[in-house]
């Protein structure tokens, strides 16, 4: 887990598939300007043990025994993409001073058929991924391939090469928990948890990402929230629209 800077603590959560590298210009951001902010690994992704079964509320619980243990008493929490319900969740069940759902996915009802047809080559993709993700990203075709095609994002080029494979490499380490994560989001009714918060909280997503687009809305009325919409931004806003996403986060984080 990331831990950076002093003061009121933040907690930002990644997306499945993700890891904590991409909210790390976000978290030095926030860390500069006084906030404590850890970044968590997701059970299953990088270094973290699988949660099995893995559901929603146990993880969320989790995180929050680990910040807990960390010193970090009721932090702000941030979720992005699949780290949004997560962050819900927790919001739900613990003391958080404040909520962010950024990206968000969880409330719409979810069609899976295409992604699991395609997890029949999922760990063929995982164990060529730490020697192709490299070669993959260093190309701007490989970046639109990966970030705009597979992710969402409206700008992949907002990827770093660096940054990129090192996305890459940790995707192929949450392969083995992918399918039963899936399958968990599929089922999930996020309304219920949301409608539980009590607390400040925002739901935001880019003008082009469709999972903001179908789930921030109905995200946003079960928490009695308001609503920020980024211009031009697909699914990462933190990488393609930095400044105004930091913006967007005043109050909150």
């Amino acid at each position: 887990m990331a831990d950076l800077g002093e003061g009121p603590p933040v907690v930002m959560l990644h997306g499945l598939l993700g890891s904590p590298h991409y909210l790390l210009p976000l978290a030095r951001s926030l860390a500069r300007s006084g906030r404590r902010v850890l970044v968590p690994w997701l059970p299953g992704h990088g270094p973290s043990d699988r949660l099995e079964p893995f559901r929603f509320d146990a993880a969320a619980d989790l995180l929050a025994d680990a910040v807990d243990a960390a010193g970090a008493e009721r932090p702000a929490v941030a979720g992005h993409s699949f780290g949004a319900p997560l962050a819900v969740t927790w919001a739900s069940r613990r003391p958080v001073s404040s909520l962010v759902a950024a990206s968000p996915v969880g409330v719409a009802p979810l069609d899976l058929g295409p992604a699991l047809r395609a997890l029949r080559f999922s760990r063929l993709i995982a164990r060529a991924a730490p020697s192709a993700a490299a070669p993959l990203v260093g190309r701007r075709l490989g970046r639109r391939l990966v970030f705009g095609w597979f992710v969402g994002m409206a700008r992949p080029d907002a990827v770093d090469p660096a940054m990129g494979a090192d996305l890459v490499r940790a995707a192929a380490t949450a392969e083995p928990s992918l399918r039963e994560m899936l399958t968990e989001l599929q089922r999930l009714d996020l309304t219920d948890a949301a409608r539980r918060v009590d607390c400040p909280s925002l739901v935001t997503w880019g003008s082009l990402d469709r999972d903001g687009i179908l789930n921030g809305p109905g995200l946003a009325a079960a928490l009695r929230c308001r609503t920020r919409v980024l211009p031009g931004a697909g699914h990462m806003p933190m990488l393609e629209a930095p400044y105004a996403f930091r913006v967007a986060l005043q109050g909150f984080v």
